[in-house]
């Protein structure tokens, strides 16, 4: 039997018309009822606001106007055809408009049946295949170039600095990076930042001596102690495609130097690729690396750091050479054991 409450409630929620239904959804229900967290927020809600946008411009129906006749199977996979051709969104973000409608959707058919049919539909809805993303990450080379191209005399200069390196040295995702607070340094016995990440989970990370040093100096200079660690000009917190872009910038300033930076994007997740892969290279263990990176599992560690054949090849070759530094290398022919000779020659037979 359902409680009077939540059956009047229920009844509130059929009534409203689709801004309503929407506000609640994106206050109330992905928040709080549903516990997803602020990314997976900000995705859903990007995806209905394109879809909102897409049905005023396309077929001029206003938002107090739409209703579930415009949530069509059909629309729907115009609405994805259209932001992949017109608006040129990679197809993981196309995928990622899709399940944000249908996430939508689910909840609509919950509290007004005559969403249901629709949402049924939507579900059938594929997702597009996309291409397997290429795995780069810079060579140590290629990150000093960047950091030697950030003129530091200045306090832009600077402060661009200390960002990137603070990303390399952390790990840290993108998102990670801009919920940055100077609080969230401990300096003393233990250098460390608390990060708070993916899943709503908190992780400890432990600095360098190097960053230690650049990250009480660049306090020192702007006087920083409490707050976002970074922001941008307007002196909000920084965001997302800020810091995009200031990697792009010194990417292609560096690339005068370092030719090879000129075939890679760099974005803020290849600094993360780069820190784990330099990490292997270094001899971290698999389980070191995944408690840096904040990986659930293992597996998804190693189908991160799938790096290319000639770094594996010099890294196998550098270990082999700790391993074998005192053997003189020696030719087959050189090879006289009698008695493996004769068990091979036993195994051939």
């Amino acid at each position: 039997m359902y409680h009077p409450y939540l059956m009047k409630r229920w009844v509130i929620l059929m009534n409203k018309t689709f801004p309503g239904m929407l506000e609640h959804y994106v206050v109330s229900y992905v928040k709080d009822e549903a516990g997803m967290s602020p990314d997976t927020l900000r995705a859903y809600y990007a995806a209905i606001e394109q879809y909102v946008i897409w049905l005023k411009d396309t077929r001029s129906i206003g938002i107090k106007d739409i209703d579930v006749t415009h949530f069509s199977k059909e629309s729907i996979k115009s609405f994805l055809s259209y932001i992949e051709s017109e608006r040129r969104v990679s197809v993981t973000t196309r995928n990622h408009r899709r399940a944000g409608l249908v996430a939508f959707l689910a909840f609509a058919s919950e509290v007004n049946p005559v969403y249901a049919n629709t949402y049924i539909d939507a579900k059938t809805i594929k997702n597009k295949k996309a291409p397997k993303p290429k795995k780069d990450f810079l060579t140590v080379e290629e990150y000093q170039a960047m950091l030697e191209s950030i003129d530091i005399s200045t306090d832009t200069g600077f402060k661009h600095y200390i960002l990137i390196n603070a990303m390399y040295d952390t790990a840290a995702r993108v998102d990670e990076t801009v919920r940055m607070n100077m609080e969230d340094f401990s300096f003393g016995k233990e250098n460390s930042i608390v990060i708070f990440g993916k899943g709503s989970k908190y992780r400890r990370i432990y600095l360098s001596k190097h960053t230690v040093k650049l990250i009480k100096e660049y306090r020192r200079k702007f006087n920083l102690e409490k707050g976002a660690m970074f922001k941008n000009y307007c002196g909000d917190r920084i965001s997302d495609s800020g810091i995009d872009y200031i990697l792009k910038k010194y990417a292609k300033t560096a690339s005068v130097k370092e030719k090879t930076l000129g075939s890679k994007t760099v974005s803020p997740h290849i600094l993360r690729r780069s820190k784990a892969t330099h990490m292997l290279l270094n001899g971290a263990s698999l389980p070191i690396i995944q408690r840096f990176l904040g990986h659930e599992s293992i597996q998804t560690t190693e189908a991160y750091l799938e790096i290319g054949s000639e770094a594996m090849t010099k890294a196998v070759e550098e270990a082999g050479k700790l391993i074998f530094k005192d053997t003189p290398e020696e030719t087959v022919s050189s090879w006289k054991d009698p008695d493996i000779l004769r068990r091979l020659k036993g195994m051939v037979k």
